[in-house]
């Protein structure tokens, strides 16, 4: 057929379409939004993390399986509730610390004020003689090289924050800058790497939240026999601890990065005035995470054993050591509530799609995307069954004016119009699809966060199985796993034509006669 031809015809089938589920797009308000929006967003869940004082966790998904029984949706799985078993391995720090000994293994300093990432789930006692080498640093173009000449294996690196052209730009420390180091100590053999600021930052607000981070503990799966852990340990330290290190050389932290800064060169070497002994305690504890899931069967007694997926994260991070909640209202209310809102669109029709509709609310997203890994394992309907997944995660934010295009965009919130969609684009079909719906809601799809966030959120597990993916998000802002992401700062227009998009894209998929086709498969 002649392509402009089926593209018209393509067109027109979307304004019938629209027309045809007027009323079922109707039925998602921004006012039962907002309303389910204010209890999943409230204090009182306690930023829905686990082991918190009071459920959050537990709460809310007894409220989405309370909401789906209202609705009359037929469970996914008994209860609606698809357990997932998961070890949390949370470090002890009332047990952990930094020892210096001398020669004789007498106690030098002993410092309590560390934490650590990596690692085995035991409780490790590293010890070891200890490198200072600088930033811990290497230069592709200048061959500048904090370890040039320096014998690693087996030892203890002490490195500063940053490096040599972070520091003199004024730049802020970078997770990946930091990341890279330790792989860098690892490659030559290293014990452990002892990361503390560098004396000229002026901000490590980053390490906190890495701390915060940490304390949180890290989570797998309980049958997951593949994990791989990091065959070292990043630890992170204060100055004042560096400067004990060094305290036998005369020199001070302050001095030393005063001194490579000057010259432009490292000042490595080893410490001969002391060891390392670092023990890192680490308690165990079996987790049962549930997601919940829900079904709209499908009408065709053959095509109802196909299904689209639409799903949402409904966990968050918690609150702070000050008691502060992360309420987390776009990260990730908006897709929990709007999914709510979508599954009630398709429950109240009267006709259903020929496929089945498949609502899973994952968790444990924040700690690694562990729930959608699960249900990746275990689906509801065969992953080779399962047509598309529809992931709404933070779809409920705006700026005042759509951003402009740069190397930044993976950072920039949408504007009034605009949806980032993450795609692998698997589906030309989908695309398309996708595409004529945002042009009748009047959206303004964007690709721009596919390429950083193809790994980062629960579409992935869909992806990486051959599932064409749509994910979708209003983008990146300033109160992203901050205090502020209230619902005050929510857009419950824009909200609710995510929604409606998100439905009308299912519905397309699972009504049409053909199952959309995969013609760019992932390998």
């Amino acid at each position: 057929m002649n392509t402009k031809i089926s593209l018209i015809l393509l067109f027109l089938s979307f304004n019938l379409l629209v027309r045809a589920q007027k009323n079922e797009l109707k039925t998602i308000t921004e006012n039962d939004l907002r309303a389910h929006l204010e209890f999943v967003s409230s204090d009182y869940l306690q930023g829905r993390d686990f082991n918190s004082e009071v459920p959050g966790l537990e709460i809310t998904a007894n409220y989405l399986k309370a909401q789906c029984m209202k609705m009359g949706l037929k469970p996914g799985v008994e209860g609606y509730f698809q357990h997932v078993e998961m070890v949390s391995v949370v470090p002890d720090f009332k047990n952990t610390f930094c020892k210096l000994l001398d020669a004789d293994r007498n106690e030098l300093y002993s410092d309590s004020d560390i934490f650590s990432l990596g690692g085995s789930e035991k409780s490790d006692t590293i010890t070891g003689d200890i490198v200072f080498a600088g930033y811990g640093w290497y230069n592709d173009k200048t061959k500048y090289n904090d370890t040039e000449g320096m014998n690693l294996k087996g030892k203890v690196v002490l490195v500063m924050t940053r490096n040599l052209e972070s520091v003199k730009e004024g730049g802020k420390i970078e997770a990946n800058t930091e990341m890279r180091k330790m792989q860098k100590a690892m490659m030559g053999g290293a014990k452990a790497i002892i990361l503390v600021p560098d004396p000229m930052n002026d901000n490590a607000s980053i390490l906190k939240e890495i701390k915060k981070y940490s304390s949180g503990g890290m989570f797998h799966l309980k049958e997951d026999n593949s994990r791989l852990s990091v065959p070292m340990q990043m630890i992170f330290g204060t100055e004042k601890l560096a400067n004990e290190i060094l305290k036998e050389t005369g020199k001070t932290l302050a001095d030393l990065q005063k001194e490579i800064n000057e010259s432009g060169s490292p000042k490595s070497f080893e410490i001969k005035e002391c060891k390392a002994q670092i023990q890192l305690a680490k308690e165990t504890t079996s987790i049962d995470g549930k997601n919940v899931i829900a079904i709209v069967e499908g009408s065709d007694p053959v095509l109802k054993n196909e299904c689209v997926v639409i799903s949402a994260h409904y966990d968050h991070i918690g609150m702070n050591e000050n008691g502060e909640v992360y309420n987390g209202a776009d990260d990730n209310g908006t897709g929990t509530v709007a999914l709510l809102e979508i599954a009630e669109a398709f429950q109240g029709m009267k006709t259903k799609p020929k496929r089945s509709i498949v609502f899973v609310w994952v968790t444990a997203e924040e700690k690694g995307l562990f729930g959608s890994n699960y249900y990746s394992q275990h689906p509801v309907i065969p992953l080779a069954n399962t047509l598309a997944d529809i992931n709404l995660d933070m779809v409920g934010r705006s700026a005042e004016n759509e951003p402009e295009k740069g190397d930044e965009m993976s950072k920039q919130l949408a504007g009034p119009n605009g949806l980032y969609i993450v795609s692998g684009k698997q589906s030309s079909e989908l695309m398309k699809i996708s595409d004529e719906v945002c042009k009748e809601l009047g959206l303004v799809p964007s690709d721009d966060l596919t390429k950083e966030f193809l790994t980062r959120s629960d579409y992935f597990h869909f992806y990486k199985n051959g599932v064409p993916i749509l994910g979708l998000s209003t983008g990146m802002h300033d109160d992203y796993h901050k205090t502020t992401d209230e619902i005050e700062k929510i857009d419950f227009t824009k909200m609710k034509r995510v929604a409606q998009y998100s439905f009308l894209v299912a519905y397309q998929v699972a009504n049409q006669k053909n199952r959309i086709t995969v013609d760019n498969p992932e390998e």
